[in-house]
């Protein structure tokens, strides 16, 4: 059964609860009807009493016992109709002056008063339920937050590995760049050796020193290929070709062309043969 003190209830409900209060009487056959409209009478005075003191609910709930009683249930006893007092037309006339009329204006009251206290209960609620919305969104807010610097470092830990893999990486090209460098500056510079070394190139086959000698040097070319090996004598070497050989300068150095087998062969002999002193200032060319 609803309570009516209930100010979760709605204003309809309540009322309709202390309906019930006043609804809920019995009677007892063997109490006589004139002491049933004695109490009545005394009922009515404290039910007044109640109305004065402001007391809304008590006084509804004996107005409503008080129809109840001597409209609904007294008149079922079975001596009702044989009971003839002066009680009996007094509270005929108080129902129908007195607990009627207070009975409807203590519901208006009562309605109004609950409707203000329901008006209350709900902005009560709904103020609860604000303030517990604005809890969870600034727990939401701090969850986002939370989750945003994680992402940032996150983010700023990629980006620090990032920039070290790079800073690796360019540190590597650096040293294989330096390293092809170094390289390539050994392999330009030429081999050196003390100074009786002379410079031993092959010649073009456009170069005019080969083309003074190329008639003699293809005798000598029969010869290598014959597998013989002429003693050398600088005396017999023709002095058109010697001339053309000394007075052809390559940076420096006088310029002397043979073919390459022969060459490989007497290279020796014919070294322990030309003095130190010109030595230094020639420059063979190997024929191709």
């Amino acid at each position: 059964m609803p309570d009516h003190t209930d100010v979760s209830l709605t204003p309809e409900e309540r009322v309709r609860a202390l309906s019930k209060l006043g609804c809920n009487i019995t009677i007892n056959e063997d109490i006589t009807p004139r002491r049933y409209f004695r109490s009545g009478v005394e009922m009515e005075r404290m039910a007044s009493v109640y109305l004065d003191e402001g007391n809304l609910e008590n006084a509804f709930v004996l107005y409503n016992k008080f129809i109840t009683l001597f409209v609904e249930k007294l008149p079922l006893h079975r001596d009702y109709q044989q009971c003839e007092i002066p009680e009996k037309q007094d509270i005929l006339k108080k129902l129908k002056e007195i607990a009627f009329p207070r009975t409807d204006d203590l519901k208006k009251e009562l309605l109004k008063k609950y409707n203000l206290e329901y008006q209350e209960y709900m902005q009560g609620v709904n103020k609860r339920k604000a303030e517990c919305l604005k809890k969870m969104e600034q727990q939401q807010l701090i969850e986002a937050e939370k989750k945003r610097v994680a992402q940032l470092r996150q983010q700023q830990i990629e980006t620090e590995q990032f920039t070290f893999f790079e800073d690796q990486l360019r540190k590597q090209d650096q040293i294989r760049d330096q390293q092809k460098t170094k390289d390539s500056l050994t392999d330009k510079v030429p081999e050196q050796t003390d100074g009786s070394a002379m410079t031993c190139c092959p010649s073009p086959k456009t170069h005019p020193t080969c083309n003074v000698l190329s008639g003699k040097a293809g005798r000598n070319d029969a010869a290598a290929y014959a597998g013989q090996s002429p003693p050398i004598n600088r005396a017999l070497k023709p002095a058109a070709t010697l001339s053309a050989v000394q007075n052809e300068i390559v940076e420096g150095l006088r310029m002397v062309v043979f073919y390459p087998k022969i060459f490989l062969k007497n290279f020796c002999s014919w070294r322990m043969q030309i003095p130190p002193e010109e030595l230094r200032h020639v420059g063979f060319f190997v024929a191709s």
